[in-house]
């Protein structure tokens, strides 16, 4: 049985002048119970094997996507956006390992104080925006940060649909200077956090 999609037909002009109808768009909505964002963020300079290199959640996330679904390759766009208030630190990073016990209360609040203030320059209040336009596994992504500068980048996706849910799953490098932070560092500018974050992704998006 054909499942009951909401789609869009968009026209197209004929040499006659009449409009024909030949594309299908899909219109999907983020579920966030079933995605993720997850940043990862690394310790440099003299003193950074004391420091730590941190993974951050991002919750509370929301979002819309178009597909064609005319294409033979996975084709569409999508909009994602990243409350300030919905990140929180999941724990300290040791290779692929995370460890929740790693950070104090007060250490895990600092954390989010200097990367509201310094990263962002906002208080939680703001939201960051991903702009994304997928071909096939090659996606192009624009960040909108709340304040600062836009920043475009490449990155590669794995896509699989299964019952109409769409997820799309990879991982992108920021760059912080690109979205206009400041040069985060520690105590006594003991270390700083490295210029590239890295983003690991899985979203999946329903039928409206």
């Amino acid at each position: 049985m054909e499942r009951s999609e909401p789609t869009v037909s968009r026209p197209t002009t004929s040499l006659n002048g009449h409009n024909r109808y030949i594309e299908r768009v899909i219109e999907l909505t983020l579920d966030p119970s079933r995605s993720q964002i997850r940043l990862r963020t690394f310790a440099e300079g003299l003193f950074s094997k004391i420091a730590h290199d941190l993974e951050l959640v991002c919750s509370k996330l929301s979002g819309t996507a178009s597909r064609d679904d005319t294409s033979a390759a996975m084709t569409g766009t999508a909009t994602i956006e990243i409350p300030i208030r919905g990140i929180e630190v999941a724990g300290t990073l040791h290779g692929s390992r995370v460890d929740a016990a790693g950070l104090s209360t007060r250490e895990r609040h600092d954390c989010l104080e200097k990367m509201r203030r310094e990263v962002f320059h906002v208080g939680d209040e703001g939201v960051v925006r991903a702009e994304i336009v997928l071909r096939d596994t090659a996606a192009h992504v624009r960040i909108v940060p709340p304040k600062g500068k836009s920043a475009e980048m490449s990155a590669r996706v794995t896509v699989r649909e299964q019952e109409g849910v769409i997820v799309g799953q990879g991982m992108l490098e920021v760059s912080l200077s690109a979205i206009g932070s400041d040069v985060v560092k520690g105590p006594m500018n003991a270390f700083r956090v490295k210029d590239r974050v890295e983003v690991h992704f899985e979203i999946a998006f329903t039928p409206k």
